[in-house]
């Protein structure tokens, strides 16, 4: 049989002190003296309280927790991300939430934005673009919310974001002085606009050579479709030289697919997100990173703004890349 939940009243009258005290011990106040903070929390732990944050909610109207969303989990970019995120956020007094999703085409839809809502979150951080039905969702119920990855600017979101273009003209640039004339682009759906802009940074820096890219050697693969060692069989039919990644994981695993598969061909891999500035792995890669730190202070700092100024305009911060060769 489930035993009635220990509230805050039955510590109280089990150690003779008042609610409030009781309470203030709990959250380690220090006007509680620390041998009072001490008993009061060795008793709580004994009777088996655990706080009830939907009630404690109720009475703040903050839950100090936000939501974090994203799609991938085996790509370890997120991870480093969310990681980073929630040492800002903890050291501004919120805790996280974790959410993942396949999405809707990679995007947040409605139904996993329900999910997120009804836990009564102070605020979201996505790193997949809401669609327009959430954007007025969360505008009508007051939650704030910030696309860290992606632009948001067109649904009147609040956004920090790499700059793409650049970052794929960077690649170009290193491509191109490394010898490389023959190249191809394996990208996310075209949907997602930064896979079309890290293309379209790489074509712009071959036509200023004089290059033309064929079009058919910029390759996107669908949804819910896991078509890169098919793409990479393209591009090497076609004689690329070299192959730009949308991002590392994928260029990890090209990598793996052309060693095993294609010993003899000399084909050079490049990606982006630059995950190996937070994970030892014992292969070399060329690719583009970002001050990822610099991103989530934005991005909180974004967040903060909203909850305290929610008609406030909307705020788009676009990072610098560069190339890193590990």
């Amino acid at each position: 049989m489930k035993q009635r939940r220990v509230v805050l009243k039955d510590i109280a009258d089990r150690v003779g002190l008042t609610v409030n005290t009781v309470s203030r011990a709990l959250k380690n106040k220090e006007d509680i003296s620390l041998a009072t903070r001490q008993e009061i929390q060795r008793i709580a732990i004994e009777m088996g309280y655990i706080p009830d944050a939907v009630a404690s909610s109720l009475r703040s109207g903050s839950t100090k927790v936000i939501g974090i969303m994203y799609d991938n989990i085996a790509n370890p970019y997120f991870m480093i991300m969310i990681e980073i995120l929630h040492q800002k956020l903890h050291d501004v007094g919120y805790e996280i939430m974790i959410f993942t999703s396949f999405g809707d085409r990679s995007k947040l839809n409605v139904e996993v934005f329900n999910l997120m809502a009804a836990r009564r979150l102070d605020g979201i951080i996505t790193f997949l673009k809401p669609n327009r039905d959430v954007v007025h969702l969360a505008k009508k119920n007051g939650i704030p919310m910030v696309i860290l990855g992606r632009e948001g600017e067109d649904i009147g979101v609040d956004s920090v974001y790499t700059n793409d273009v650049q970052g794929g003209s960077i690649m170009g640039e290193y491509l191109y002085k490394n010898g490389h004339r023959n190249v191809g682009y394996i990208g996310v759906p075209n949907d997602i606009l930064c896979s079309v802009q890290r293309a379209q940074g790489l074509i712009n820096y071959y036509q200023k050579q004089g290059i033309d890219i064929p079009e058919d050697h910029i390759r996107y693969m669908e949804h819910f479709e896991d078509s890169l060692r098919q793409q990479i069989d393209y591009l090497i039919a076609r004689g690329v030289t070299a192959i730009f990644c949308f991002n590392d994981s994928m260029a990890y695993e090209s990598m793996v697919y052309i060693k095993q598969v294609y010993p003899d061909k000399n084909i050079e891999v490049t990606g982006y997100d630059y995950i190996g500035e937070r994970l030892i792995i014992p292969v070399g890669l060329t690719t583009i990173g970002t001050n990822k730190r610099a991103m989530i202070d934005d991005a909180v700092y974004v967040l903060l703004r909203r909850m305290k100024e929610p008609d406030a305009e909307v705020i788009t911060k676009v990072h610098e890349t560069f190339l890193v060769k590990i």
